[in-house]
């Protein structure tokens, strides 16, 4: 059965904890297979979907996309492409990345916690971060 749920803002603003667990890996099985055959792509889409479409650290992504738009290029694809390539370089950039969904979901945690999961678990932290944005309806709405 596929639940839909609304959130108001005030709910977004209010800090709870994570919908579920770190290591919960079998209660969205999507996004497991999505993490486990890419989990640096899962980290990188989190990160634009967290950043509202938009590149880490105020990136220009849109001036990527517009030399592409001829190809077919989305919106985000320029802010998908610089955050894959700072990914690549430097992967532990993802905790900060983690601290933007959590502020975004509005879960509970701090940047030190958030250094803990992702330095120790990355991979599960970062199919946390992809099943919350999905519990709340911001991402991933089309993988069932």
């Amino acid at each position: 059965q596929l639940s839909v749920y609304f959130f108001s803002q005030q709910q977004l603003t209010q800090t709870m904890p994570y919908s579920t667990g770190m290591f919960s890996f079998f209660d969205d099985l999507p996004v497991l297979l999505y993490g486990v055959g890419c989990g640096g792509c899962l980290a990188v889409h989190n990160s634009v979907i967290a950043a509202d479409n938009q590149a880490a650290f105020g990136l220009p992504g849109d001036m990527i996309t517009e030399k592409c738009e001829f190809a077919g290029c989305a919106a985000n694809d320029g802010a998908i492409c610089l955050n894959a390539a700072i990914y690549n370089c430097f992967e532990p950039v993802y905790c900060l990345w983690r601290k933007q969904v959590r502020e975004k979901t509005g879960v509970d945690g701090s940047l030190p916690g958030d250094i803990v999961a992702t330095c120790c678990c990355s991979y599960a932290a970062v199919m946390q971060d992809a099943r919350e944005l999905k519990s709340k309806g911001l991402a991933y709405g089309d993988m069932k």
